[in-house]
């Protein structure tokens, strides 16, 4: 073997090295980006069940109390961490249906730290019930 033999079998041994360097570093990049889009999607669905849920509490209450400061009260007991309840959106119609507009922040990886994407992370739920018959 000459010295040249050996140069040669170190340069391919770099190049597998590198190579190997960029695809463990791209696998990483796509699974941080693939939890923050499972994350967003699971999120937007949570939102949508929690605001139902909410809707229903306060039917609920509002139905046996007729206070619709306690409706609001039960709905936002239901609440999990990361949630609210825009106030301006709580609303019971004559018959007892309430509807209301929940807010909750999805917990990212990556995206809640970057300035113009953080705005993704707010998902939005509508949530409607009617009182128990």
């Amino acid at each position: 073997m000459t010295g040249d033999d050996r140069g040669d079998r170190g340069d391919r041994g770099d190049i597998v090295l590198g190579w190997l360097t960029k695809l463990v570093v791209v696998l990483g990049l796509l699974g941080v980006i693939g939890f923050d889009v499972v994350a967003l999607v699971q999120s937007r669905f949570q939102a949508a069940d929690r605001a139902t849920t909410a809707a229903s509490a306060a039917a609920t209450d509002f139905a046996a109390s007729k206070d619709l400061q306690r409706a609001y009260d039960a709905a936002y007991a239901t609440l999990a961490d990361g949630d609210t309840i825009e106030t301006k959106t709580f609303a019971v119609s004559t018959d007892g249906t309430v509807r209301l507009r929940l807010h909750h922040e999805t917990v990212t990886v990556l995206m809640h730290k970057i300035g113009p994407l953080k705005r993704y992370t707010d998902a939005v739920g509508t949530g409607q019930a009617r009182p128990p018959s």
